[in-house]
């Protein structure tokens, strides 16, 4: 690979920079200044002047404007003021209401060590997996237990999926008094109710729905045949998050203030046992890593996911496609059709690859698996043996402790040809990586251990995708049988 382009993604299309956004990046080419030199000038993070400059945070505290032109030397009118305000607001004596100032310190607080969360997610659940037993550890950031990775790729049609219509409610929630100390106060001085109600008002991202969801219960071995299976029942996405980005929350503003340890993670350390699906919700995202496969080599697709998109793993580069196993639709007819891995994998390959956002899970219709494309030339390319689709088992996300249900398909490269001819570089959760910017999305990143290794070892790889590409070099030979020795080389 060297001298060789390495990984490249086109521009993710956010909201175009206007307003302060546009104002302060004129500043900064005017003056000569980086984004650092102009947050340090500010006294902001330079991940908050990032998101303004590129239209992903709006800025309309009266206030902060104010703090802007004065730091600057800019009028009022520059930064969207009257005339005068800020001769106005010298003149103005009275004394701002102690809970107004309470509110903006903890909100301000809560913003910064949420920027740290998304900018340090790899290397927190690096951190965060060093809490627990090394025995529980697989790879950067994924944690697991015997029973739960299996010694062999598992065809997805061998998994059995139970339903249970009655569940008991997790011991360990979001709400209360657990998760006071990562929320921030709202604006009549009393904590946000909820984690995700306050991502919805002070963070949201472009993607933020509260979707019904299948929630895992319990993994376990069949009797009667050995084969894998999984109980599920119902929950909500945000009750998930509530959960996830609460823990997260904790591990960030814990490594902000001095390092890891349980005294400092109170929440952690109630939630307990990160295996125990009781205890909590424990909503799987399904991580598919897609192979095109065409007998002397194979190429696989790999996903930047945008910060300013995703509610999670925003910033990383992810396996694609991914997405929490959750149904397309409130009814119970969309349960019936749904519940199914490879439904669910399929629609994330029509969403993600092709940019379909009638798959996405937002229609009230019926999604019509036997004769809608792509899905019925992928289930019939699969009956054919032209595509196949495994699972290595599950693991859990250490710094979120979201669950991760860990898979691979791999297409022969005339079906993904023929299937993924339109495959799109943007989606609305990120871009597709390529090797370098005249590349099509659809050859992906080539299947060698070198391109392999360089991921897992250097690259800020989501957890369960460096889980995912390790498992499928490891058992290569089961998914890529012609390709064992030119893989080496």
């Amino acid at each position: 690979m060297t001298g060789q382009p390495w990984l490249w993604t086109p521009p993710h299309q956010t909201s175009r920079p206007a307003g302060m956004g546009l104002l302060l990046r004129s500043y900064r080419q005017t003056y000569g200044l980086t984004q650092q030199q102009l947050a340090e000038r500010l006294g902001f993070d330079q991940s908050y002047v990032s998101k303004v400059e590129s239209g992903r945070r709006a800025i309309h505290d009266i206030s902060t404007l104010r703090h802007i032109a004065r730091r600057l030397s800019l009028s009022p009118e520059d930064v969207g003021l009257a005339a005068g305000s800020l001769t106005e607001a010298r003149r103005d004596t009275a004394p701002v209401s102690p809970i107004a100032e309470r509110v903006a310190a903890s909100q301000r607080t809560w913003r910064l060590t949420r920027d740290h969360l998304n900018h340090h997610r790899i290397s927190l659940a690096r951190a965060a997996a060093r809490l627990y037993p090394e025995t529980y550890r697989l790879g950067n950031g994924l944690l697991t237990r015997p029973g739960w990775l299996w010694d062999a790729p598992v065809d997805i049609a061998d998994i059995g999926l139970e339903w249970s219509a009655d569940v008991i409610p997790p011991a360990v929630s979001g709400a209360g008094t657990d998760t006071e100390h990562v929320r921030p106060l709202a604006g009549d001085g009393s904590p946000f109710g909820t984690y995700t109600r306050a991502m919805r008002d002070l963070d949201r991202p472009t993607l933020f729905e509260n979707r019904l969801s299948f929630r895992l219960l319990e993994t376990t071995r069949a009797a009667d045949n050995g084969r894998p299976r999984l109980a599920f029942g119902h929950t909500t996405y945000f009750d998930t998050l509530d959960v996830c980005e609460s823990v997260a929350h904790e591990t960030a503003a814990a490594m902000l203030g001095g390092g890891l340890s349980w005294p400092a993670l109170p929440f952690r350390h109630r939630i307990g046992d990160p295996f125990d699906l009781g205890r909590r919700v424990a909503l799987p995202s399904i991580n598919t890593l897609t192979i095109r496969h065409d007998r002397t080599s194979a190429s696989f697709m790999l996903h930047r996911r945008s910060a300013g998109s995703v509610a999670t793993a925003g910033g990383v580069y992810h396996v694609l496609p991914a997405g929490v196993f959750q149904p397309s639709g409130i009814s119970p007819g969309h349960h019936e059709t749904d519940f199914d891995l490879w439904r669910n994998i399929m629609r994330e390959l029509s969403e993600e690859l092709l940019g379909n956002a009638e798959h996405d899970g937002s229609g009230s219709s019926l999604i019509d698996y036997d004769d809608s494309e792509p899905f019925r030339s992928l289930e019939n390319a699969r009956r054919a043996g032209r595509v196949r689709v495994w699972c290595f088992g599950m693991g859990v996300d250490a710094l979120t402790l979201f669950g991760e249900i860990l898979t691979v398909v791999v297409v022969d490269a005339d079906v993904f040809d023929s299937l993924f001819s339109e495959m799109v570089p943007v989606n609305a959760e990120g871009s597709v990586v390529t090797t370098g910017p005249h590349r099509r999305a659809s050859e992906g990143i080539p299947f060698t251990q070198a391109a392999v290794r360089r991921l897992i070892e250097h690259e800020p790889l989501a957890p369960s995708a460096s889980a995912c590409l390790e498992l499928a070099w490891r058992h290569r030979g089961t998914l890529l049988p012609g390709l064992r020795m030119r893989a080496v080389s």
